[in-house]
């Protein structure tokens, strides 16, 4: 599937997930609140009340099959309400072979559910940034370019508010038909962005730097 034609419903990545020793940070305006992914899991039930306090029915729904298949995959996860209401799941708990990759304890991958761009209905969409970065933006532009063309997620560029650098974001959307998850579509949905990152890692790993 290609980009969201409109980003403001897209929650903003919250996490800088490559090792602060690989990049050096640029001096950014602004300091937005910032939760470790471990505090999100700890305090996942405290947060629970904020996280679906004012959602619409079926989005309040979707998130808690959302949160039913994670628990009975045994996938440590934590809710994100500061950020755009966002299930944050630990990258390698899904995909262990991003460690390989150059990848760390701290990546994410970002659950979130919104209103699909027809307006008929919900979306659900899984981001992360991936593990691989340059401090040279054409050599970022070039790594897109050089990216497998992937058959459901799409790969873009953005710029990190932390740092300033342009970072390459994986991120995969389905349609929601009806509009809450059963087990078998969020085990599909899991299954294809598991198979595209692993690909798209393989192919950057033989990038020529």
């Amino acid at each position: 599937m290609g980009q969201d034609t409109d980003d403001r419903k897209r929650p903003h990545l919250r996490l800088v997930v490559n090792n602060a020793e690989k990049r050096t940070a640029r001096p950014v305006d602004g300091e937005e609140l910032f939760v470790p992914l471990e505090e999100l899991v700890a305090q996942r039930d405290v947060l629970r009340p904020a996280f679906y306090g004012e959602l619409e029915g079926w989005q309040a729904k979707a998130y808690s099959a959302a949160e039913r298949f994670l628990v009975a995959k045994g996938w440590s996860y934590g809710l994100d309400p500061h950020h755009g209401r966002l299930v944050v799941i630990p990258i390698a708990a899904v995909i262990p072979e991003t460690e390989e990759h150059g990848g760390s304890a701290q990546d994410e991958l970002l659950l979130y559910a919104t209103e699909d761009i027809s307006g008929m209905g919900l979306c659900l969409s899984l981001e992360t940034i991936l593990p691989y970065w340059s401090d040279d933006a054409s050599v970022m532009e070039e790594a897109l370019l050089y990216a497998p063309i992937l058959p459901y997620g799409t790969l873009f560029l953005e710029e990190n508010k932390k740092d300033g650098y342009l970072d390459l974001i994986y991120r995969v959307s389905f349609p929601l038909y009806p509009p809450v998850p059963t087990g078998k579509i969020l085990e599909k949905f899991f299954a294809v962005a598991a198979l595209e990152l692993r690909e798209t890692l393989r192919g950057l790993a033989e990038y020529p730097e």
